[in-house]
């Protein structure tokens, strides 16, 4: 009977351990979760960003108001290895929003117009393979379609390679003249 005693003592001790352990645990998860509703609610308040992925698209959100494109193009691209596919599709979106929005105050004989727009459409493409019902991303997508297009046909400063036909026979042939 002692040792049966002794067997039931250690185990309401361990009991005990394991509940104090779980019960710390969802405390300090339940102060974090209140921490990023906090800064979620008021996030030009709060000085500190919750190291939460929500907590960062909604920093990402307060930079691109204040004109900061590059922190807030680093904020959203740190979203999304850990958000989920709804918050990684929005930051896609923000992503090719910052970007397209930058290529527009650039005129169109600026070199660097062109690459921000290519952004713009690759993050929007993602956005939409993530989320196909996002029209805002297919609209935007559109919009930069326009400023750059992608068909040939369309655009007038393509140039497409003209190849005789008989050197591109030859050159099927393997035959190498030169010239």
């Amino acid at each position: 009977m002692n040792n049966l005693l002794l067997i039931a003592r250690w185990l309401l001790l361990a009991v005990i351990v394991v509940s104090a352990l779980v019960l710390l645990n969802s405390s300090y998860r339940l102060w974090n979760e209140k921490q990023v509703n906090a800064y979620l609610l008021e996030p030009g308040k709060v000085e500190i960003v919750p190291d939460d992925p929500r907590a960062r698209f909604a920093h990402a959100g307060v930079l691109s108001r204040q004109e900061e494109g590059d922190a807030a193009l680093e904020a959203l691209t740190g979203v999304l290895g850990e958000a989920d596919l709804s918050l990684q599709s929005l930051a896609y979106f923000n992503r090719g929003n910052i970007n397209l929005r930058e290529a527009l105050k650039l005129s169109s004989s600026d070199g660097r117009q062109i690459p921000l727009v290519e952004l713009a459409k690759q993050d929007y493409r993602s956005a939409l393979a993530l989320d196909s019902t996002m029209w805002n991303a297919r609209y935007n997508l559109e919009v930069a379609l326009r400023v750059v297009p992608e068909d040939p046909d369309n655009n007038d400063e393509f140039e497409k390679n003209v190849i005789s036909s008989q050197r591109s026979i030859e050159s099927k042939a393997f035959k190498v003249d030169l010239p």
